[in-house]
């Protein structure tokens, strides 16, 4: 629980998992009680200042960081009696409610070579066009096979003729993506009926 804790917690600093300010103060105030415990022991705040609270994509205006540092400590307050681990499994459980948990996402082109972004996600892959078109979802059951060729990446799908085809900068891009899609497949087919 720790080690996953320390990592989500990570990804949401490093801003891999994008939270709306509401979340942020959340997550700070938990990662806060957490790390160093209850609101109540500390005759000041003033050490949340050196603490790393917020993505690194947010705001570095001096007054609206000293604004949602208050907020923060606040938040800290009602997290009060609050065990470590407690603290730590409720932070967990509030970033799997963020948008793209447990996605992973990679810059890629169309055969068309349009930008576009490729992911995978528990239930299968997904193409999501910058344009702003819908999500294509292709079903862990609607594919047979997956491979590269090159610096392509290749879909084979079952019940289609054509296969469909992703181009990526380089053979080692193509390699990682290739395999660890095909390792989630290989994981899903095992593993069908706890997954659905």
């Amino acid at each position: 629980r720790y080690q996953y804790y320390l990592q989500v917690k990570k990804d949401v600093l490093d801003g891999r998992l994008i939270s709306s300010f509401e979340q942020g103060i959340r997550l700070a105030g938990l990662a806060v009680q957490a790390d160093f415990g209850d609101y109540n022991q500390f005759e000041s705040h003033d050490f949340l200042r050196e603490y790393v609270l917020f993505p690194m994509d947010w705001t570095q205006d001096e007054a609206v960081l000293e604004e949602l540092t208050q907020k923060v400590a606040q938040e800290h307050r009602t997290h009060s009696g609050i065990t470590a681990a407690e603290a730590e499994l409720m932070y967990i459980n509030e970033v799997e409610r963020l948008d793209g948990f447990g996605q992973e996402i990679f810059p890629v082109k169309d055969n068309h070579g349009t930008d576009i972004h490729l992911g995978i996600f528990f239930m299968g892959i997904f193409i999501k066009n910058r344009i702003g078109r819908t999500t294509v979802i292709y079903r862990w059951n609607d594919i047979g096979n997956i491979a590269h060729n090159k610096s392509s990446i290749v879909l084979e799908l079952i019940n289609k003729e054509e296969n469909v085809l992703f181009h990526t900068d380089d053979l080692e891009n193509a390699k990682y993506i290739s395999r660890l899609f095909a390792s989630r497949h290989k994981f899903y087919k095992q593993n069908k009926i706890c997954t659905e």
